[in-house]
Protein backbone atom coordinates (compact mmCIF):
# COMPACT_ATOMS: atom_id res chain seq x y z
CA UNK A 1 0.00 0.00 0.00
CA UNK A 2 1.43 3.23 -0.51
CA UNK A 3 2.45 5.64 1.85
CA UNK A 4 -0.48 8.03 2.92
CA UNK A 5 1.93 10.69 4.01
CA UNK A 6 3.55 10.83 0.96
CA UNK A 7 3.06 12.06 -2.56
CA UNK A 8 -0.49 11.16 -3.53
CA UNK A 9 -1.40 10.59 -7.42
CA UNK A 10 -4.30 9.68 -8.14
CA UNK A 11 -6.17 9.82 -11.99
CA UNK A 12 -9.58 11.12 -11.19
CA UNK A 13 -12.46 8.54 -12.48
CA UNK A 14 -14.76 9.80 -14.97
CA UNK A 15 -17.78 8.63 -12.75
CA UNK A 16 -19.37 11.55 -10.94
CA UNK A 17 -20.93 9.07 -8.41
CA UNK A 18 -17.29 8.76 -6.68
CA UNK A 19 -15.94 11.43 -4.19
CA UNK A 20 -12.31 11.84 -5.90
CA UNK A 21 -8.61 12.12 -4.34
CA UNK A 22 -6.85 14.65 -5.53
CA UNK A 23 -2.94 15.01 -6.19
CA UNK A 24 -1.18 16.44 -3.05
CA UNK A 25 2.54 18.11 -3.52
CA UNK A 26 5.44 16.29 -1.77
CA UNK A 27 6.23 19.65 0.37
CA UNK A 28 2.28 20.04 1.44
CA UNK A 29 2.97 15.98 2.57
CA UNK A 30 6.05 16.45 4.71
CA UNK A 31 4.82 19.55 6.12
CA UNK A 32 2.14 17.39 7.64
CA UNK A 33 4.32 15.24 8.85
CA UNK A 34 5.83 17.53 10.89
CA UNK A 35 2.24 19.09 12.36
CA UNK A 36 1.89 15.24 13.61
CA UNK A 37 4.14 15.86 16.59
CA UNK A 38 1.90 18.52 17.92
CA UNK A 39 -1.30 17.92 18.96
CA UNK A 40 -4.71 19.77 20.24
CA UNK A 41 -5.61 19.48 24.19
CA UNK A 42 -9.01 20.92 23.42
CA UNK A 43 -9.99 17.94 21.31
CA UNK A 44 -10.95 13.98 20.76
CA UNK A 45 -8.33 11.96 20.56
CA UNK A 46 -8.69 9.40 18.16
CA UNK A 47 -5.28 7.40 18.67
CA UNK A 48 -2.00 7.75 21.13
CA UNK A 49 1.66 5.44 21.30
CA UNK A 50 2.15 6.46 25.17
CA UNK A 51 2.11 10.17 24.99
CA UNK A 52 1.74 10.88 22.04
CA UNK A 53 -1.96 12.05 21.06
CA UNK A 54 -3.66 12.34 17.29
CA UNK A 55 -6.66 14.48 17.60
CA UNK A 56 -9.49 14.90 15.29
CA UNK A 57 -8.30 18.07 14.23
CA UNK A 58 -5.17 17.42 13.81
CA UNK A 59 -5.99 14.13 11.50
CA UNK A 60 -8.28 16.43 9.66
CA UNK A 61 -6.49 19.02 9.18
CA UNK A 62 -3.23 16.47 7.96
CA UNK A 63 -5.58 14.21 5.85
CA UNK A 64 -6.71 17.66 4.23
CA UNK A 65 -3.46 18.88 3.05
CA UNK A 66 -2.94 15.38 1.55
CA UNK A 67 -5.73 15.40 -0.11
CA UNK A 68 -7.77 12.67 1.33
CA UNK A 69 -10.87 12.27 2.15
CA UNK A 70 -11.56 12.46 5.69
CA UNK A 71 -15.28 11.67 5.89
CA UNK A 72 -13.79 8.01 4.02
CA UNK A 73 -13.95 5.45 7.14
CA UNK A 74 -11.65 3.09 4.96
CA UNK A 75 -9.41 5.95 4.09
CA UNK A 76 -8.86 7.57 7.84
CA UNK A 77 -8.83 3.85 9.14
CA UNK A 78 -5.29 3.35 7.08
CA UNK A 79 -4.13 7.27 7.77
CA UNK A 80 -4.48 6.43 11.56
CA UNK A 81 -2.50 3.08 11.29
CA UNK A 82 -0.06 4.74 9.52
CA UNK A 83 0.11 7.21 12.09
CA UNK A 84 0.51 4.40 15.05
CA UNK A 85 3.22 3.15 13.04
CA UNK A 86 5.39 6.04 12.48
CA UNK A 87 4.79 6.97 15.93
CA UNK A 88 6.21 3.59 17.06
CA UNK A 89 9.42 3.79 15.38
CA UNK A 90 9.84 7.17 16.85
CA UNK A 91 9.44 5.89 20.44
CA UNK A 92 11.55 2.91 19.51
CA UNK A 93 14.47 4.53 18.45
CA UNK A 94 14.26 7.38 20.93
CA UNK A 95 13.86 4.35 23.70
CA UNK A 96 16.87 2.22 22.28
CA UNK A 97 19.01 4.35 20.31
CA UNK A 98 18.58 8.06 22.10
CA UNK A 99 21.96 9.71 20.15
CA UNK A 100 19.94 8.66 16.83
CA UNK A 101 16.89 10.41 18.40
CA UNK A 102 18.91 13.36 19.05
CA UNK A 103 20.20 13.32 15.46
CA UNK A 104 16.72 12.75 13.91
CA UNK A 105 15.65 15.70 16.29
CA UNK A 106 18.17 18.01 15.20
CA UNK A 107 17.35 17.35 11.21
CA UNK A 108 13.53 17.73 11.91
CA UNK A 109 13.84 21.18 13.47
CA UNK A 110 16.46 21.98 10.34
CA UNK A 111 13.75 21.01 8.05
CA UNK A 112 10.78 22.52 9.37
CA UNK A 113 12.94 25.89 9.18
CA UNK A 114 12.89 25.11 5.21
CA UNK A 115 9.10 24.55 4.98
CA UNK A 116 9.09 27.70 7.41
CA UNK A 117 10.54 29.29 4.43
CA UNK A 118 8.43 27.53 1.53
CA UNK A 119 5.77 28.71 2.95
CA UNK A 120 6.37 32.42 4.31
CA UNK A 121 7.74 32.91 0.52
CA UNK A 122 4.23 31.65 -0.75
CA UNK A 123 2.41 33.54 1.09
CA UNK A 124 4.09 36.79 0.42
CA UNK A 125 5.00 36.53 -3.03
CA UNK A 126 1.63 34.86 -4.02
CA UNK A 127 0.14 38.56 -3.50
CA UNK A 128 1.89 40.21 -6.21
CA UNK A 129 2.42 37.04 -8.66
CA UNK A 130 0.52 37.33 -12.26
CA UNK A 131 -1.52 34.00 -12.61
CA UNK A 132 -3.16 35.48 -15.80
CA UNK A 133 -1.22 33.43 -18.35
CA UNK A 134 -2.74 34.27 -22.55
CA UNK A 135 -3.47 31.91 -25.06
CA UNK A 136 -0.40 32.83 -27.08
CA UNK A 137 1.96 32.58 -23.87
CA UNK A 138 0.60 28.59 -23.60
CA UNK A 139 1.15 28.38 -27.66
CA UNK A 140 4.82 29.59 -27.35
CA UNK A 141 5.68 27.74 -24.23
CA UNK A 142 3.77 24.41 -26.15
CA UNK A 143 5.70 24.74 -29.22
CA UNK A 144 9.14 25.29 -27.01
CA UNK A 145 8.38 22.08 -25.14
CA UNK A 146 6.89 19.50 -26.87
CA UNK A 147 9.06 16.87 -26.16
CA UNK A 148 7.86 16.72 -23.19
CA UNK A 149 4.55 15.77 -23.77
CA UNK A 150 4.94 12.94 -25.77
CA UNK A 151 1.83 10.76 -25.44
CA UNK A 152 2.03 7.22 -23.46
CA UNK A 153 -1.30 6.25 -23.83
CA UNK A 154 -3.89 7.04 -26.43
CA UNK A 155 -6.38 10.36 -25.96
CA UNK A 156 -9.86 9.82 -27.37
CA UNK A 157 -12.96 11.60 -28.00
CA UNK A 158 -15.69 9.38 -27.00
CA UNK A 159 -18.99 8.34 -25.68
CA UNK A 160 -19.20 5.70 -22.96
CA UNK A 161 -22.50 4.47 -21.28
CA UNK A 162 -22.57 2.09 -18.34
CA UNK A 163 -25.66 0.42 -17.54
CA UNK A 164 -27.12 -2.67 -14.87
CA UNK A 165 -27.96 -5.85 -16.40
CA UNK A 166 -31.20 -5.97 -15.72
CA UNK A 167 -32.55 -2.61 -17.51
CA UNK A 168 -33.28 -3.51 -20.91
CA UNK A 169 -32.02 -0.77 -22.60
CA UNK A 170 -33.47 -1.79 -26.02
CA UNK A 171 -36.75 -0.74 -24.78
CA UNK A 172 -34.88 2.99 -25.32
CA UNK A 173 -33.10 2.16 -28.14
CA UNK A 174 -29.79 2.71 -26.76
CA UNK A 175 -28.21 0.65 -28.85
CA UNK A 176 -28.78 2.61 -31.56
CA UNK A 177 -28.93 5.92 -30.34
CA UNK A 178 -25.28 5.64 -28.80
CA UNK A 179 -24.17 5.53 -32.78
CA UNK A 180 -24.81 9.44 -32.45
CA UNK A 181 -26.12 8.90 -36.02
CA UNK A 182 -28.79 11.46 -35.38
CA UNK A 183 -29.08 14.84 -33.85
CA UNK A 184 -31.63 14.20 -31.42
CA UNK A 185 -30.15 11.06 -30.71
CA UNK A 186 -27.30 12.36 -27.63
CA UNK A 187 -30.60 14.38 -26.02
CA UNK A 188 -32.08 11.13 -25.48
CA UNK A 189 -29.16 9.30 -24.44
CA UNK A 190 -28.48 12.37 -21.58
CA UNK A 191 -32.24 12.08 -20.73
CA UNK A 192 -31.61 7.91 -20.83
CA UNK A 193 -28.20 8.64 -18.97
CA UNK A 194 -29.49 10.65 -15.77
CA UNK A 195 -32.10 8.14 -14.61
CA UNK A 196 -30.02 4.76 -15.20
CA UNK A 197 -26.47 4.78 -15.74
CA UNK A 198 -23.76 3.73 -13.65
CA UNK A 199 -21.80 5.75 -15.20
CA UNK A 200 -22.11 8.11 -18.01
CA UNK A 201 -19.24 10.09 -20.50
CA UNK A 202 -19.63 12.06 -23.26
CA UNK A 203 -17.73 15.36 -24.50
CA UNK A 204 -16.79 15.64 -28.13
CA UNK A 205 -14.96 19.34 -27.57
CA UNK A 206 -12.39 17.80 -24.87
CA UNK A 207 -9.84 14.96 -25.14
CA UNK A 208 -9.34 12.27 -22.60
CA UNK A 209 -6.99 9.33 -21.80
CA UNK A 210 -8.81 5.99 -23.45
CA UNK A 211 -6.97 4.44 -20.42
CA UNK A 212 -8.69 6.85 -17.66
CA UNK A 213 -12.17 6.42 -19.48
CA UNK A 214 -12.17 2.65 -19.67
CA UNK A 215 -11.28 2.53 -16.07
CA UNK A 216 -13.92 0.73 -14.98
CA UNK A 217 -14.97 -1.48 -18.32
CA UNK A 218 -13.39 -4.69 -19.20
CA UNK A 219 -11.89 -3.42 -21.98
CA UNK A 220 -8.66 -5.79 -21.01
CA UNK A 221 -9.60 -9.25 -23.66
CA UNK A 222 -9.87 -6.53 -26.26
CA UNK A 223 -7.19 -5.52 -28.78
CA UNK A 224 -6.99 -1.66 -27.43
CA UNK A 225 -5.29 -0.92 -30.61
CA UNK A 226 -7.66 -1.82 -32.73
CA UNK A 227 -10.40 -0.33 -30.47
CA UNK A 228 -8.97 3.32 -30.77
CA UNK A 229 -7.42 2.86 -34.25
CA UNK A 230 -10.48 1.92 -36.33
CA UNK A 231 -13.09 4.25 -33.92
CA UNK A 232 -14.51 0.96 -32.95
CA UNK A 233 -18.30 1.55 -32.08
CA UNK A 234 -19.18 -1.57 -29.90
CA UNK A 235 -21.67 -2.79 -26.66
CA UNK A 236 -21.01 -5.83 -24.94
CA UNK A 237 -22.16 -7.11 -21.53
CA UNK A 238 -20.78 -9.04 -18.10
CA UNK A 239 -22.73 -10.27 -15.38
CA UNK A 240 -23.46 -6.85 -13.89
CA UNK A 241 -23.57 -4.13 -16.37
CA UNK A 242 -23.52 -3.60 -20.29
CA UNK A 243 -20.85 -1.15 -21.80
CA UNK A 244 -21.37 0.92 -25.04
CA UNK A 245 -18.42 2.85 -26.12
CA UNK A 246 -18.60 5.05 -29.01
CA UNK A 247 -14.60 6.27 -30.09
CA UNK A 248 -15.37 9.31 -31.85
CA UNK A 249 -12.06 10.74 -32.68
CA UNK A 250 -8.13 9.51 -31.35
CA UNK A 251 -4.65 10.97 -31.45
CA UNK A 252 -1.79 8.48 -31.38
CA UNK A 253 0.33 7.31 -28.65
CA UNK A 254 4.23 8.68 -28.80
CA UNK A 255 3.22 11.85 -30.49
CA UNK A 256 2.29 15.43 -28.78
CA UNK A 257 -1.07 16.00 -28.32
CA UNK A 258 -3.18 18.82 -29.07
CA UNK A 259 -2.47 22.53 -27.27
CA UNK A 260 -5.79 22.61 -25.85
CA UNK A 261 -5.46 19.41 -24.01
CA UNK A 262 -2.04 20.65 -22.17
CA UNK A 263 -3.22 23.71 -21.93
CA UNK A 264 -4.48 24.02 -18.09
CA UNK A 265 -0.84 21.60 -17.56
CA UNK A 266 0.97 24.27 -19.07
CA UNK A 267 -0.81 27.62 -17.36
CA UNK A 268 0.38 25.69 -14.02
CA UNK A 269 4.04 25.66 -15.24
CA UNK A 270 4.33 28.94 -16.76
CA UNK A 271 2.64 30.19 -13.23
CA UNK A 272 5.25 27.88 -11.38
CA UNK A 273 8.26 29.36 -12.96
CA UNK A 274 6.80 32.94 -12.44
CA UNK A 275 6.85 32.41 -8.47
CA UNK A 276 10.21 30.60 -8.54
CA UNK A 277 11.41 33.51 -10.31
CA UNK A 278 9.99 35.69 -7.81
CA UNK A 279 11.68 33.84 -5.02
CA UNK A 280 15.44 33.86 -6.28
CA UNK A 281 14.97 37.87 -7.00
CA UNK A 282 12.93 38.62 -3.67
CA UNK A 283 14.77 35.61 -1.39
CA UNK A 284 17.50 38.17 0.37
CA UNK A 285 14.79 40.79 0.59
CA UNK A 286 12.20 38.50 2.49
CA UNK A 287 15.01 37.30 4.85
CA UNK A 288 16.27 40.83 5.62
CA UNK A 289 12.82 42.18 6.52
CA UNK A 290 12.38 38.67 8.50
CA UNK A 291 15.24 39.70 10.87
CA UNK A 292 14.91 43.30 11.65
CA UNK A 293 11.41 41.64 13.61
CA UNK A 294 13.36 38.99 15.95
CA UNK A 295 16.20 39.35 18.69
CA UNK A 296 19.19 37.54 16.96
CA UNK A 297 22.01 36.86 19.40
CA UNK A 298 25.44 35.15 18.09
CA UNK A 299 28.26 34.28 20.74
CA UNK A 300 31.68 34.35 20.77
Amino acid sequence: MQSLLTKMNYIPLVNNRNKYIQQAGIIAGLFCFVLLQSCSSNNKVIASVNDSELTENDAFLIMSHLGLDPDDSITTSAFIAEWIDQEIFKAEIKTEFPETWQLISLRSNAFSGDLAKYYLEEIELKKSLDTIVKQPEINSYYDSHKDEFILHDYIVKALYLKIPVEIDFKENEVQKNYLLKNDKDLTELNSYAKLYAENYYFNDSTWIYFEELTKDIPVGKFNIDNIVLNRTKTYFSDDKFTYFLNIIDYKLKDEAPPVDFLSNEIRSRIVSNRLQELKEKNESKLIQRIKKKHEIIISD
